[in-house]
């Protein structure tokens, strides 16, 4: 059943609080140049240039918050980032503390889409927030994925390595960030999961637990997470080419 919203108001919020431990760095990887823009800059363009996105929060280590309010939004003029808030080393407790921040406003009902997104994703595509939007405005939840190759084989293991079960991926998808949801149940989801002392791997996790459904909008292989080093060699030949 498609959901009929009347208010407009879109907050996306962008989780730089991880440190990237296995990028091997003595900063935040989220910092990192490629080709002289911190690597967060190049997301944060993107969802400036989205017209439905009203605002953006960015959630950083708390160490970091004074940084990225001068060198990141002062230095490249990002208009659209109204706060800059403290998180936790955890996802699920950085979402949550931008939620807390949040709360006023969602149940007032001047919130009503609640967009999260994972920095260290560079190349998103105007496109594919925008459709991303469209599908969380129907249905209360969605997230960009790419679908698994159909040559492709997922296997079940056990945790000394022995094969339980193979089978074809033709229905598994890859799920990327922004994931979207109506930003009063998203909120009601981050409150019984508190209460039960659960915390989700992802923003879906939580959101499902409250047997909410979540639809898979098709993304882009280019939303790749920067990881390693290599991934950093990868964003880099994109961002030139």
């Amino acid at each position: 059943m498609e959901r009929v919203s009347r208010r407009k108001s879109v907050v996306a919020i962008v989780l730089c609080a991880g440190q990237g431990t296995r990028m091997g760095a003595s900063i935040n990887k989220v910092y990192l140049p490629i080709l002289g823009k911190p690597l967060v800059v190049y997301a944060l363009e993107t969802l400036e240039r989205v017209p439905e996105i009203s605002e953006i929060v960015l959630v950083t280590h708390p160490q970091e918050v004074q940084f990225c309010q001068t060198s990141i939004v002062g230095c490249f003029g990002l208009s659209k980032v109204r706060m800059v808030v403290p998180g936790g080393q955890p996802r699920h407790q950085s979402e949550s503390q931008a939620m807390e921040t949040l709360r006023p406003r969602i149940q007032g009902g001047t919130v009503d889409i609640v967009m999260i997104h994972d920095g260290a994703r560079p190349f998103l595509r105007v496109r594919d927030v925008k459709l991303l939007l469209r599908a969380a405005r129907k249905m209360g939840g969605a997230l960009l994925a790419t679908p698994v190759a159909e040559d492709e084989r997922v296997v079940r293991g056990t945790a000394s390595g022995d094969v339980v079960e193979m089978q074809a991926a033709t229905t598994l998808w890859r799920a990327q960030t922004p994931h979207a949801f109506d930003a009063r149940e998203l909120l009601d989801a981050y409150d019984q999961a508190r209460a039960d002392q659960f915390e989700g791997t992802d923003t879906a996790a939580s959101f499902e637990r409250y047997s909410l459904p979540v639809q898979v909008v098709a993304g882009s292989p280019l939303n790749f997470k920067v990881t390693t080093g290599e991934d950093m060699l990868r964003a880099e030949y994109v961002a030139r080419h």
